[in-house]
């Protein structure tokens, strides 16, 4: 595989969980949280009054604040002395945190029933990510037969068409690349499933705004595969030590046939793992692209907490208790 950049990637040498920095919580406090019906905030703790059982009640819900639930994230002392605060002074009925197995160590589950509150856990939906430690050619001796030989046999095909990643590294670019990854994302999810979340301004502003400190961060990662001489693919990722965390793709739906979003994505993994990324996280989601490519698949639980003070977060917490353990789901992001 060919790869053209414009410029060389730079790569923050520290790893920092990209969903739990004071830059992300400010943009979403800015941004998203008036979507919401928040009454109280705590630190990044909130609580919003939330309709449950088809709408019938509405409960109080204490919640770790981020977007798109920030795939996963992990319980500190700190939050429990918040909750245990909110609880004393404007009273919450139940906590909900999604977390990955893979962080089971800065987890303090054990606190939380010391202090007497009942805990419940939850399947949540698997993520996938790719083991690049390897590099990019061990990785794909690790693959089976059958995939290295469809992969071999989509790329071929792909090649006639001289596909090429462009990256870009300025400010500059941030808002006219946002503009054009917000059209066809809108454009593509209001067909295929009612309704892109990006029709709304907040989560527009926030993702661009977001953007632009990853980007003084040195950590923002924005590109676009260009096919044939147009563009086919646009992607947002996010740079952290040796991980790659893949937030956003979308494909344009030129050149469908020659498969661009499969074609993109081992292009970027060959180009990370030459420039030194050993993880590529693809984040949940069933789709075919990702559990072809992950060779690695990370268990995710959802906690559920219940306030010993709250009746209603007593009652609600027996009712869940006594469910099944929730599907997996999927992410709002395109099948490549």
């Amino acid at each position: 595989m060919s790869i053209v950049a414009e410029q060389e990637l730079i790569f923050p040498q520290t790893e920092v969980f990209p969903y739990e920095t004071p830059a992300f919580q400010q943009c979403w406090w800015e941004f998203l949280a008036p979507k919401f019906d928040i009454p109280v905030k705590n630190g990044d703790l909130l609580i919003y009054r939330r309709p449950v059982l088809k709408g019938m009640l509405k409960m109080r819900e204490a919640r770790i604040a981020g977007w798109n639930n920030a795939w996963h994230q992990d319980l500190t002392t700190s939050r429990i002395e918040e909750l245990e605060e909110l609880a004393q002074t404007s009273g919450w009925d139940y906590f909900r945190m999604t977390w990955n197995e893979t962080r089971a160590n800065r987890q303090t589950f054990a606190l939380l029933t010391e202090k007497g509150f009942p805990t419940l856990q939850l399947q949540a939906p698997t993520q996938y990510a790719i083991d690049l430690s390897d590099g990019f050619e061990g990785y794909l001796q690790g693959l089976s037969h059958n995939s290295r030989k469809s992969l071999k046999k989509k790329t071929r095909k792909g090649q006639v068409l001289n596909p090429e990643i462009i990256s870009y590294q300025n400010e500059a670019d941030i808002d006219g690349f946002f503009e054009e990854l917000f059209r066809h994302h809108i454009a593509y999810w209001d067909e295929k499933a009612g309704r892109s979340y990006f029709n709304d301004i907040e989560e527009r502003n926030f993702i661009v705004n977001w953007a632009k400190s990853l980007h003084h961060s040195g950590q923002l990662a924005l590109d676009r595969l260009v096919m044939g001489g147009e563009t086919v693919n646009l992607s947002m990722g996010i740079l952290s030590g040796k991980t790659f965390y893949w937030l956003l793709t979308i494909n344009t739906g030129l050149h469908h046939a020659y498969v661009p979003g499969i074609i993109g994505l081992y292009m970027r993994l060959e180009q990370l793992a030459a420039q030194g990324i050993t993880s590529f996280k693809m984040g949940s989601g069933d789709y075919f692209y990702k559990v072809q490519s992950a060779n690695q698949l990370e268990t995710c639980r959802e906690l559920i907490v219940c306030n010993p003070r709250s009746l209603k977060g007593k009652a609600y917490f027996q009712w869940l208790s006594r469910q099944k353990p929730l599907p997996t789901g999927q992410n709002d992001e395109q099948d490549t």
